[in-house]
């Protein structure tokens, strides 16, 4: 299998009928940050106006499964060189995340 992208995520989840979770650690693995991507939607998880940082994957896959993602990817690399400029087209990897206590949201 291929290494999937953030770009090749993003195709999946507009094209498809699941909704998936991008996790991002922007402080090394110490807090997790999560943008839910679906058919007609793309956003980050808030908590007030502020963006919602969790402590742990778990926490992040729990929420993230609140909001209705079915599927779940770590951001390998350095979430700052990814997200942060629109100069960079470095391809990043995106490991697959599974949650043993997910409750998927009903629509």
């Amino acid at each position: 299998m291929a290494n999937q992208t953030r770009e090749s995520l993003i195709h999946q989840a507009k094209n498809g009928s699941k909704a998936i979770a991008l996790i991002y650690s922007p402080v090394e693995l110490h807090e997790y940050i999560v943008e839910i991507i679906s058919k007609d939607a793309d956003e980050f998880i808030h908590k007030g106006k502020e963006l919602w940082h969790f402590n742990s994957i778990d926490d992040a896959l729990s929420r993230a499964a609140q909001y209705g993602a079915q599927e779940f990817f770590l951001c390998a690399d350095n979430t700052y060189d990814e997200c942060g400029s629109d100069t960079c087209r470095q391809s990043f990897d995106y490991i697959p995340l599974y949650s043993k206590n997910k409750t998927i949201k009903n629509n």
